[in-house]
């Protein structure tokens, strides 16, 4: 009798502790695993860097083939593609250019 506790004890506590490894299981990127081969990232892919430029990549290629593209961009001014940043700082050089002159200041004298 006694042998059969410890075995049904054994058998409760080796299925408490894979349910356990189940939940607690930490987050886990798909494109970081394929990209470098290690099975788990540590965070969730839509904070993935690589996953987010790549989504990046493809919505700039939808638009420049006309395809419809959801508005606005579900991951904001996360992780901007090189091309995106040079667009936008671009953008400000130009107003900046055409703003015109300040106004005067004079050292004094």
């Amino acid at each position: 009798m006694f042998a059969l506790g410890v075995v049904a004890g054994a058998l409760l506590t080796l299925f408490a502790c894979a349910a356990w490894k189940r939940i607690n299981q930490p987050s886990h990127c798909l494109w970081c695993a394929q990209a470098s081969a290690w099975p788990t990232s540590q965070h969730d892919p839509l904070m993935c860097k690589g996953y987010v430029q790549e989504r990046r990549r493809e919505r700039r290629r939808h638009k420049a083939l006309g395809i419809k593209v959801t508005e606005p961009d579900p991951f904001g001014d996360m992780y901007l593609l090189p091309e995106e940043i040079e667009e936008r700082c671009g953008a400000l050089t130009e107003t900046e250019d055409t703003a015109g002159p300040g106004p005067a200041v004079s050292r004094g004298g």
